[in-house]
């Protein structure tokens, strides 16, 4: 099988899962219209996303993902009466308190498409992007540096005071703020970006 074969089938079942994802109301609102842009270029397809959340989060044991709870998940902006409405529903283990920015992994046909969108990617301030290549398929993911990792309470107790949760609160809204208007910088600059080769292709 050919390459770019092999680029058109992967971006096939790609949109088909994105298509039912959107149809399950599972693809956040704030990303949907830059995964349209990148989706409508031959070059490349979207793989997953994520538009940035905050998170509050219990592990049983440091570094447990596959017993995680997830307590609460916000993909906007929140208030700390918020977080302690969600940790009531924690049994045993430590809670976090996470934001993270928005991630994006897109297929690439070619090293210099990658490239390309690396370029564009950064420059819109999503500074950790980075590309990886596997056997014949070339993965894009960009995401920025700005999260929040703090652990805020353990076995259904919160161990911060108001103040803290409120400073924690105030900082994670900020990454939310920060990352609403990258994502507004890099939809605006992949619009003129792949429009202007989808004119010099023609």
């Amino acid at each position: 099988m050919s390459k770019e074969k092999e680029f058109l089938d992967a971006k096939e079942r790609a949109l088909n899962s994105l298509e039912k994802a959107k149809s399950e109301n599972k693809v956040d609102e704030g990303i949907k219209a830059i995964l349209d842009i990148i989706n409508e270029s031959g070059d490349y397809y979207t793989s997953s996303s994520c538009a940035g959340r905050i998170v509050l989060i219990e592990l049983p044991h440091l570094g447990d993902k596959k017993g995680a709870e997830f307590l609460g998940k916000w993909h906007r902006k929140i208030e700390s009466g918020e977080i302690g409405g969600a940790a009531k529903k924690a049994k045993t283990g430590m809670l976090w308190l996470l934001a993270q920015s928005p991630i994006l992994h897109i297929g690439a046909n070619t090293h210099d498409a990658s490239d390309n969108l690396l370029k564009t990617a950064i420059s819109c301030g999503f500074k950790n992007s980075g590309a990886k290549s596997t056997g014949r398929k070339i993965i894009v993911e960009i995401c920025s540096t700005e999260r929040l990792d703090s652990p805020i309470g353990k076995d259904g107790k919160l161990f911060c005071n108001e103040e803290y949760l409120n400073l924690l609160v105030n900082i994670a809204n900020e990454i939310m703020d920060r990352s609403s208007l990258k994502l507004h910088r890099l939809e605006e600059k992949l619009e003129k970006y792949l429009s202007t080769r989808k004119t010099t292709q023609q």
